[in-house]
């Protein structure tokens, strides 16, 4: 069973990449748009391509800020495995103490 955390992880992955593939085109639009002399159109494209970055920008800050403070894994569109451990616990886990020369050395 998938935990919600790694559902709501895939979730923001998804919607933060469709969300870019939106704001490029939407950006491309407005740009064509402003430059043709269309105003009323390069107007709605830009008020999209603002309306979409902001949500996007908002999705995948709000899920890393929550993912940091409950020591999850971030966002990731390749990752298709979870690991319950803790980041952190992981990280301390893979240092292996460096023992001084003095105490390798005896007389």
């Amino acid at each position: 069973m998938t935990p919600n955390w790694v559902r709501r992880n895939h979730f923001t992955a998804w919607s933060g990449y469709f969300c870019a593939l939106v704001a490029f085109a939407t950006l491309a639009m407005t740009l064509t748009a402003a430059g043709s002399g269309h105003t009323g159109y390069a107007m709605i494209a830009g008020v999209l391509f603002a309306l979409t970055l902001a949500y996007g920008l908002t999705l995948i800050s709000t899920t890393v800020h929550r993912d940091h403070v409950d020591h999850h894994a971030t966002p990731n569109l390749l990752a298709d495995k979870w690991d319950q451990t803790p980041r952190a616990l992981r990280r301390r886990a893979m240092m292996t103490p460096v023992r001084s020369r003095q105490a390798q050395i005896r007389p």
